[in-house]
Formats: structure tokens, C-alpha cells, sequence
């Protein structure tokens, strides 16, 4: 049975004895053990795990292949007093990562340079150009930071120039395979045994700082001289939560911490990013991915990451008012930008895309800018379901970026038809490309062909993912504070899903502008809670909300306004109960 958005609802079977086992060992709601439970936690003991969220519970760094050769690297540069450069990618997690290392370095006295690509110039990832200049410039090491895994050629040049280099990066590795570094440490490696795979790229710089910290203690250092790595975690989590990294196992050891860096933070960049961004008091992951996320991502868009790199590298608080109002500007031109990236896109998509017939929607447009087609291509397969690639093209050539939906491999899909491409890389969900202009239509084609391939019917309808089921009356504050115990939640640790049935909508209202959400009084038995539905005033309209009694799926919600803080619900998503 689809919903009134036509979308099918996949509610969670978890393992009815490890709930129960969760639920007596912890004092936990069964709904909060059942949520516990479907993100893969089994036992006591990886329960305990999850909600305490204890820095032991951290894998030793030296178990990634690559580090002691990393360690004893940084240390002879340490000891020499090099010069360093760290070479970073121009999106959230290249950034945060950049300036990780570089306060790092920095409290160990170390000479250290941060290099970051101009985005429509150098494009992403290493170049000759680059490299040359970095050596110019006096480094006798170089670090990638959420780059550098398929710069074979460039690591080689470096080689050749004497710029030693180390490689930090958690993309997949390339055709070529690895590059000639002095060690390379991605835990994507096919001889990388390191436990916990899912590391974003401001992750592997911490591992690096605490490996090559404790390198120096076993060296003799006392701990006095030592960084303390804790206080940076603040930009790990702005870093990974905004890069959309599992929040899981380590991750969510470490976001967890850097959250509560993040809130009290005497980083003048980020007080004055947060300032900007209006957020106050406490910081959670919706924070990161709403607000200081898209902030610092805009200015990588638009090609001008080095202020978001100044900003979050900054010791300077007045100055790092002014480059926190740069980015407030370029993100409001980001967002202009980005619209109209989105109405050539639902343009060119109604032209030439055929939804009955095609899998996958790859569109192409000089209008395109290529520093928001990302989220593009993610609004799109918001609405359609499709996995999509949207291309930028210009003299010739197209860069293009795409996003996917759970039965689909981006990366293996770009590999499939890596024919037609001049290069790619990314992820199973995202990824990007360098294409001809002349080669669009046949990889168009060919994406298609992939996608009947691996994509039924079924998989293109979309789905809710139910956590549990939920009577109306167990919401109370209680509850909530139980829920929490698994923040942060984000990818692969979702906000829970919630179901309810037979409920009787009240109170309905249309808000926004354009009247297309609600507020409503949701009320089932005993139970009554207020709430909003974002975009499902229209799929309302074909039903009698006065009569009929419906299914409800939403998420908890918080929601503090004027200083009182008050529980609410979120729709996700509505039908008709089976039973009314």
C-alpha cells in the first residue's frame, strides 16, 4: 500500500530478543531499544559502545596501513624544522581538514603553508602546476587532505622535484592505483586491514595528528609540549557531519565530542561563522548540515574556498567577523545561483526525459553552474528517484557531478561507462566527472543501459524507512531525553522515524507563502501532539481530513521558540489507515 505521496513505507524488523535485551540492560523505551537495534547494535556491550561513546573505544591509528611511515616522516620534519604544505580539497571536509592540520602543526611550532586548488582554474584534486609551486616555495613535505588518491602522475612529479609526499584521502582508489607516496592512508586500500572504514577526510588528518603525536611521546616529547587534539575536534565534526559521513563507529565517537567542542568554541572562525549563521548555545548535527555547512561549502561553489580556509585558520576574532560576512554574501549569491542551476534542470528535464522509460537522468546545460550542480542533481532525485548527473559545459567540455538513491552505484555506474569519460571519482551515492561535450549524449545512453540493468521497477519507487511504532501517548519528555542518549544523528544514524496509526488530524491549517505545509493537532486515544508537514498540503487535498483516519510517519522534534521549548512531531509522510 503506497501513501498519499506514493511512497511505499518499509517498517524495521529488528531482532525481538536483542530489543529486549536492550531494553532491560539499559532502562530503555522499547521504541529507542528497537532504534538501537536497527542501527546494528547486538549486544550489551556495543549498546554501551553507542551511548557512552568513550574515546577507548577509538582504534589504534597504526593499524591503518601506511601510518609508521607517515609518523616517522612528519617527525624527521618535525625535527629538521621543513616546511610543510598541507594540499586540500575546496568542499566542507577539505577545508576543515586543511585547517585541522594546520592548527595542529601550528602548536608544535612547525613551519606549515595550507594550498588550496581554485576551483575553476585548477579544478579538483592535484596538479603539475601545484606541485611545482609548492616546491618552489620551500616545502620539503606535502600533505593531501581529502585529495591526492588518484594523483598518481602528480605524486610522481613531486618525487621527481624532491617534494616528499604523504596522502591522506577516503575517496576510492583509482584505476591506476595507488600513488607513489611516502605512505598513503585511506582506509579503502585493498591491503588496509583498519577496522573502521568510513573515516571522512578531516577523520584522517586526526589520525594522523594522534598517531604523529604519540609518535613524538615515544620519542621522548613531554606531554607538556604535546597538542592537546581534543579541543580541534570541533572541526572534525563540522568537517564530517557536513561531508555526510556515516555517523557511526568512530565517527560517532568523535562527532559526538566535536559537537560539544563545536558549542563552546574559542576558534575565532567559527564563533564568528556560528555568529553569522545566528546559531546560539548548543550545537547538533541539523546545526552543521543547515547552517555552518552550506556557509563554508558556498564559498568552494563559487570558487572562492581560500576565505573559508582563512576563516577557520584565522586567530584573529575581528578579522574573522569580516570573513564570515564574505561567506553570509557568497552564500546568499550561492543560493541565487543554485536556483536557477535547479529551473534550467526541471527545464531541460521535462524536454528530454522520459520518466516512464528512463533510469537514470543525465542532463547537460551551459546555464549549469558548476559549483552547484550537486545539490541540483540531489533535488532532483528529491523529486524524481532517479539517480542523476547534471553536466556544466563550457568550451567544450562538461564537469558534471551526480547523486543516487540506495540500489544504485554511482561509482561503479561511472566505471561501467568510464569510456566516455576523460576522468571521475567519488562515491556510491555521489560523484563526479570530466566529460567532452561531444561525448554527452552516448553517456547518457549508456548511464541508461546501466541503469536497466541494475535498477527494477521497484527500486524507483521511494521509500520511508520506519523505526518503529509509536502510540501518541508514549511522546513525553522522558521519552525524548531516552532518544537523544543516540545523537548525533545523520547518515547511516538517521533521525528515528516514527509510525502511528489510526490517528485523527485536527486543527489542520496551510502556512508558508504559497500555502503548500501544515500545522496540525495530531490526536490518537490519549495521545495528542502538535506538529507540521513540510510540502504535504497538496497530497491532502484528495482525502476528507474531517472523516478518515490516517497512518502518520514523522520524527521528534524539540522545538524551542521564545526561550520555551515545546515537543512536536515533523510529518515525513501520511496515508489512509487500512482500517478507516
Amino acid at each position: 500500500m503506497l501513501s498519499l505521496s506514493n511512497k511505499k513505507w518499509c517498517l524495521a524488523e529488528p531482532s525481538v530478543e536483542t530489543v529486549s535485551l536492550l531494553e532491560r540492560g539499559f532502562q530503555l523505551p522499547a521504541a529507542v531499544a528497537t532504534i538501537l537495534t536497527n542501527r546494528g547494535v547486538t549486544s550489551e556491550e556495543t549498546a554501551r559502545d553507542f551511548i557512552e561513546a568513550d574515546f577507548a573505544r577509538l582504534h589504534d591509528p597504526f593499524l591503518m596501513n601506511g601510518m609508521r611511515q607517515a609518523v616517522d616522516r612528519v617527525i624527521q620534519a618535525l625535527e629538521k624544522k621543513e616546511a610543510i604544505t598541507v594540499f586540500c580539497d575546496y568542499d566542507v571536509d577539505g577545508v576543515t581538514s586543511a585547517a585541522f592540520l594546520t592548527h595542529f602543526f601550528r602548536d608544535l611550532n612547525c613551519s606549515v603553508e595550507a594550498y588550496l586548488p581554485e576551483r575553476q582554474s585548477e579544478g579538483y584534486g592535484l596538479n603539475s602546476a601545484a606541485v611545482r609551486k609548492i616546491r618552489e616555495d620551500g616545502a620539503g613535505l606535502m600533505i593531501t587532505a581529502d585529495c591526492g588518491i588518484t594523483g598518481v602522475k602528480e605524486v610522481a612529479l613531486a618525487n621527481e622535484i624532491g617534494l616528499d609526499v604523504i596522502v591522506t584521502d577516503h575517496h576510492q582508489v583509482g584505476e591506476e592505483g595507488l600513488p607513489p607516496a611516502i605512505a598513503v592512508l585511506n582506509p579503502h586500500r585493498a591491503d588496509c586491514d583498519y577496522p573502521y572504514r568510513f573515516l571522512s577526510g578531516v577523520g584522517l588528518a586526526f589520525k594522523l595528528a594522534i598517531a604523529v603525536r604519540n609518535g613524538l611521546h615515544s620519542a621522548g616529547w613531554s606531554k607538556e609540549r604535546l597538542p592537546n587534539l581534543k579541543r580541534h575536534l570541533d572541526l572534525f565534526a563540522l568537517g564530517t557531519i557536513a561531508d555526510v559521513a556515516p555517523l557511526t563507529g568512530e565517527n560517532h565517537i568523535l562527532a559526538l565530542h566535536g559537537l560539544e567542542m563545536l558549542s563552546v568554541t574559542a576558534k575565532p572562525g567559527l564563533v564568528a561563522l556560528k555568529e553569522t549563521a545566528g546559531i546560539v548555545g548548543n550545537v547538533d548535527a541539523r546545526s552543521v548540515g543547515f547552517g555552518l555547512g552550506p556557509r563554508l561549502n558556498a564559498a568552494g561553489r563559487l570558487g572562492r574556498a581560500d576565505s573559508g580556509l582563512h576563516l577557520l585558520t584565522s586567530t584573529n576574532l575581528k578579522e574573522a567577523k569580516v570573513l564570515a560576512q564574505e561567506l553570509e554574501l557568497t552564500n546568499t549569491e550561492r543560493k541565487e545561483i543554485q536556483e536557477e542551476t535547479v529551473a534550467e534542470a526541471e527545464s531541460l528535464f521535462r524536454d528530454e526525459i522520459d520518466i516512464q522509460k528512463d533510469r537514470v537522468i543525465v542532463l547537460a546545460s551551459e546555464i549549469f553552474h558548476p559549483g552547484v550542480i550537486g545539490i541540483a542533481a540531489a533535488r532532483l532525485v528529491d523529486k524524481y528517484h532517479r539517480p542523476t548527473v547534471l553536466i556544466a559545459l563550457e568550451g567544450g567540455q562538461g564537469k558534471g557531478s551526480g547523486r543516487s538513491i540506495p540500489k544504485f552505484n554511482l561509482f561503479r555506474a561511472f566505471t561501467d561507462c568510464g569510456d566516455h569519460l576523460v576522468q571521475f571519482g567519488g562515491h556510491a551515492y555521489a560523484a563526479g566527472l570530466t566529460i567532452g561535450e561531444d561525448q554527452v549524449e552516448a553517456f547518457r545512453d549508456a548511464m541508461n543501459g546501466v541503469g536497466h540493468r541494475y535498477l527494477t521497477e521497484e527500486d524507483l519507487i521511494p521509500e520511508i524507512r520506519v523505526d518503529a511504532v509509536l502510540e501518541l501517548e508514549e511522546i513525553d519528555r522522558s521519552f525524548y531525553s531516552r532518544m537523544a542518549l543516540l545523537e548525533p544523528f545523520g547518515a547511516e544514524n538517521p533521525v528515528p522515524c516514527f509510525l502511528s496509526r489510526a490517528v485523527k488530524l485536527q486543527e489542520v491549517k496551510l502556512i508558508g507563502k504559497e500555502k503548500n505545509h501544515i500545522r496540525l493537532r495530531a490526536r490518537q486515544g490519549k495521545g495528542q501532539i502538535e506538529g507540521v508537514g513540510f510540502g504535504l498540503a497538496e497530497v491532502l487535498e484528495s482525502v476528507d481530513v474531517t472523516t478518515e483516519l490516517f497512518d502518520i510517519a514523522y520524527e521528534l522534534n524539540l522545538n524551542t521558540w521564545n526561550g520555551r521549548d515545546k515537543l512536536e512531531i515533523k510529518l515525513v509522510d501520511i496515508r489512509v489507515n487500512a482500517g478507516s
